[in-house]
């Protein structure tokens, strides 16, 4: 018992000597195998590669692409040197990584190697050198991973989007300023109310920029070289017509009578142009694979057979515009809109379907589109009708609620307006799409 009562009030001290330095405590390493045989993307990143092929899970998880550097030649070879990595980074030859691989200050680096000097003459009021950068980078990496699954939805033409296309805007001002320009217009109409001068400036400021060197671009031949930056370019540039800023019903040409103010549907034809004119480099470029895609899809969806006639055609929209068996594309300015737009009217409202649909207004020719600026009721039904149609699936295309939704709306309120009856039927779709409630129903 005495012992135990003494041990009860034993206590420890621990004293540090002065002459003795405290030592760390040492914990042993946790053996572990070493992954030397990893995927590019995970050393590139400083993490542990399971070496999992074709694919990592690292790589899975993260969004990016694996690749696997190409196996060295033996050492017993006869030169004993190695066989090159086919995926060193250079801008003469882009590598396949995504954008996702890319670090933070890669993408400064790229960014300002790509303007160049061009930066530094930007307008004062949107800041310094620096703060004009980093809005530039920031701008170009929320176009590339935000905005192309909102805007460009099918999934083969979003991989090149954030994959080849990034290389190649390394190499290319006027695609470097355009991506930034969808970047801050996607970024200011998201949140209207944060939008302050400096972002403002900045979006009137990339867009200037874009379209002068895209417009200085084509004033030189198309080449193999050129042609993969200037399709590129093109497909992004329609974007800043389909969300401007404030716009309002009363805005619509229709109501304006300015025939201009039609020019956002015009220019998306531009694509259309670019394609005839590049056609015998477009299979080399990056475009290449996911445009014969879609063209293999498209030739089951449209019918490109038929040639003439009310085959396949919408069967009222036909009568209005007075299609016969004998109508062809060269005798009726109708007969081909029709004819892209009625497989689209009989498709399921799905996310697949919704990007279908936004390539109407890229095929359309130029005498349809006058006909609109025109104000051709019969034309304008068909246009209405193609709106109504994209403001049926605009939960997965939200740009439509930049302009489509509002030039809808308005053109439904003219044709009433004008009271012909042949016509009025006609706006019961597109009204009830678009969210109007025509006068007759009230």
């Amino acid at each position: 018992m005495a012992v135990s009562s003494q041990r009860a009030f034993q206590s420890t001290f621990r004293v540090t000597l002065p002459d003795r330095q405290a030592e760390p405590i040492y914990h042993a390493r946790r053996a572990h195998r070493k992954s030397r045989n990893g995927c590019l993307v995970c050393k590139g990143r400083r993490v542990k590669c399971d070496e999992r092929k074709p694919a990592c899970l690292r790589c899975e998880n993260y969004g990016a692409q694996c690749i696997y550097a190409q196996s060295s030649s033996p050492p017993s070879s006869a030169s004993g040197s190695s066989t090159p990595n086919s995926l060193t980074t250079s801008r003469s030859t882009p590598p396949n990584n995504t954008l996702a691989s890319l670090s933070i200050s890669d993408m400064v680096n790229q960014v300002r190697g790509a303007l160049g000097n061009d930066l530094a003459f930007a307008p004062r009021a949107m800041g310094n050198p620096d703060a004009v950068l980093h809005l530039s980078v920031n701008c170009f990496r929320f176009m590339l991973t935000c905005s192309t699954e909102t805007v460009f939805a099918a999934p083969h033409i979003q991989r090149v989007m954030q994959r080849e296309m990034v290389h190649v805007a390394f190499d290319s001002t006027y695609l470097m300023y355009t991506i930034m320009g969808c970047g801050i217009l996607h970024m200011n109409r998201l949140s209207p109310g944060s939008v302050n001068e400096s972002r403002e400036l900045a979006e009137a400021y990339f867009w200037e920029r874009a379209l002068r060197l895209y417009s200085s671009a084509l004033q030189h031949p198309i080449t193999e070289k050129n042609v993969s930056a200037l399709i590129s370019a093109c497909m992004l540039i329609g974007v800043t017509s389909l969300a401007p800023a404030n716009f309002e019903i009363k805005d619509s040409w229709v109501f304006t009578g300015r025939s201009s103010d039609l020019n956002w549907l015009a220019i998306q034809g531009g694509l259309a142009c670019i394609l005839k004119m590049a056609a015998q480099y477009v299979p080399g470029s990056i475009w290449g694979e996911p445009f014969s895609q879609s063209n293999a899809a498209e030739s089951q969806l449209f019918h490109y057979e038929i040639l003439k006639g009310r085959e396949g055609l919408h069967e009222q929209l036909a009568d209005l515009c007075g299609i016969t068996d004998d109508t062809t594309e060269a005798t009726s300015p109708y007969w081909y809109p029709i004819k892209l737009l009625t497989p689209y009217l009989a498709l399921e409202a799905n996310a697949q379907n919704a990007v279908q649909c936004t390539t109407w207004m890229g095929r359309i020719e130029p005498a349809f589109v006058n006909l609109c600026r025109e104000r051709d009721p019969r034309a304008l039904v068909i246009l209405a009708y193609w709106m109504g149609l994209m403001c049926s699936v605009s939960r997965w295309q939200p740009w439509v609620e930049g302009r489509v939704r509002q030039e809808c709306i308005a053109v439904c309120i003219y044709l009433e307006s004008l009271g012909i009856e042949e016509v009025r039927p006609f706006l019961d779709f597109p009204a009830a799409a678009a969210g109007y409630t025509l006068l007759e129903a009230l």
